[in-house]
């Protein structure tokens, strides 16, 4: 039997719930009670199987801790592995870092194999953060390892409408060499 990483409980999951309907209540009421408890701690487990290095690859993301994300990603960490900085909006460590303007950490995710032009739950990408908020050095990293200047968001706004809504004149002109 295959267990993928992170997937463990599963099979013993299985297992413990086939023991606690194989065994009648009136012989073994205890080892019932244990099991059941044993297969609840089981699914417990599942509900919580971020792997924990993405979890400490959020926290060093968001406080812009590039040595800690390199040291992370390093450590097997997944550079794509989608996030909720929102509740119900999953978007990238990439796109977290390129909106907070990280220049260290976007480095260390796009060496790493983060894709560059990911979307996120309103089909934004890096790009179009790192221009709505007008960081110069992180559009001229995306631009430069393949971002795609045309891609458009939910509501048809590209990185240059980023840009634009930015008001960095560098940054404008920038993505307009890029669209020529």
């Amino acid at each position: 039997m295959l267990i993928c990483r992170g997937c463990w409980w599963k099979p013993v999951g299985f297992v413990l719930l086939q023991l606690v309907l194989t065994y009648s209540p009136p012989v073994c009421f205890m080892k019932k009670s244990f099991l059941f408890l044993s297969l609840l701690l089981c699914l417990s487990a599942a509900a919580l199987a971020t792997p924990p290095n993405n979890k400490e690859l959020f926290t060093a993301v968001m406080k812009n801790n590039a040595p800690q994300v390199e040291t992370l990603l390093t450590a097997g960490a997944d550079p794509n592995a989608a996030i909720e900085v929102v509740p119900g909006f999953p978007t990238t460590y990439l796109i977290t870092a390129a909106n907070n303007g990280s220049l260290e950490v976007v480095k260390a995710l796009l060496k790493h194999k983060a894709q560059i032009n990911q979307p996120d739950a309103f089909k934004a990408t890096a790009l179009m953060a790192a221009a709505g908020k007008g960081h110069k050095a992180v559009v001229e990293l995306l631009l430069a390892n393949g971002a795609d200047a045309k891609a458009k968001d939910d509501d048809g706004k590209d990185a240059l409408a980023a840009a634009k809504e930015s008001g960095n004149a560098e940054v404008i002109k920038l993505i307009e060499a890029k669209l020529k």
